[in-house]
């Protein structure tokens, strides 16, 4: 909003804008409530719940298991929880979601179903007030450890990320330079998420700085945004900075 004359503006009240935003965030919240039968529900809490009727959840063997995979369209499969802890974020738990993974079909890429996913995932986190923390580490995946297998449906990729016997490799280089591009565009931006568990592993198998991303919601309270204050910062953290 921008002033033109005495008592005279034009655009949109910021004030008035962050009033229904709290709104909006506050009636999807009473909505999930009433599903979920808790007495406040957290803003990771309402995120899975919105995630869960806009996606839905893969069977093992035709039976409904308790995991962490989501199934967007025909062609995508999300790994998403909430985090559990964090150093230094003492309500992580309840404003945090980790995107474990997500993998499109190699036949639907490059068609839009990866920024369809993102643009999902956002916006729920907008409606939640819930931050989306992942890693960039762009992967295939293998069943002879070397060489990298197309998946050409659905029921095969879930075959393989259920099956132990799969592996997973990871991208060279120049591959995680595109997908960090495409995370800076959906609106991420650069944290650090490590804890206090990096200190049982060396340092060479930490990311740097610049694959560790964030989304953080307009929506989200000051009182956990002010928790991730230092984290944003790039050599702040002691577990980022680590010699």
């Amino acid at each position: 909003m921008r002033q033109i004359g005495p008592n005279m503006f034009v655009g949109d009240d910021p004030y008035l804008c962050l009033l229904a935003a709290e709104f909006s965030q506050e009636s999807e919240r009473r909505r999930c409530l009433g599903k979920s039968g808790t007495t406040k529900p957290s803003p990771s809490d309402v995120f899975l719940t919105l995630l869960g009727e806009r996606t839905t959840k893969p069977r093992r063997h035709g039976f409904m298991v308790n995991h962490d995979y989501f199934k967007f369209g025909e062609d995508t499969l999300i790994g998403i929880y909430k985090l559990g802890r964090l150093s230094g974020v003492a309500d992580c738990g309840k404003f945090m979601c980790i995107l474990g993974s997500i993998y499109v079909l190699d036949a639907s890429r490059g068609k839009g179903s990866g920024t369809n996913c993102m643009n999902m995932l956002t916006e729920i986190a907008e409606k939640a007030g819930c931050v989306i923390g992942l890693f960039c580490r762009p992967y295939v995946l293998s069943c002879d450890g070397r060489n990298n297998y197309a998946m050409e449906s659905f029921d095969q990729l879930w075959d393989a990320v259920s099956d132990p016997a799969w592996d997973v490799l990871y991208h060279r280089d120049s591959q995680k330079e595109l997908t960090k591009a495409f995370y800076h565009r959906a609106g991420f931006v650069n944290m650090c998420l490590y804890d206090e568990l990096v200190y049982k592993r060396d340092k060479s198998e930490d990311l740097p700085f610049d694959q560790q991303f964030a989304y953080l919601p307009s929506t989200l309270k000051v009182e956990y945004r002010r928790q991730l204050s230092e984290r944003l910062k790039n050599g702040a953290c002691e577990f980022c900075s680590r010699i």
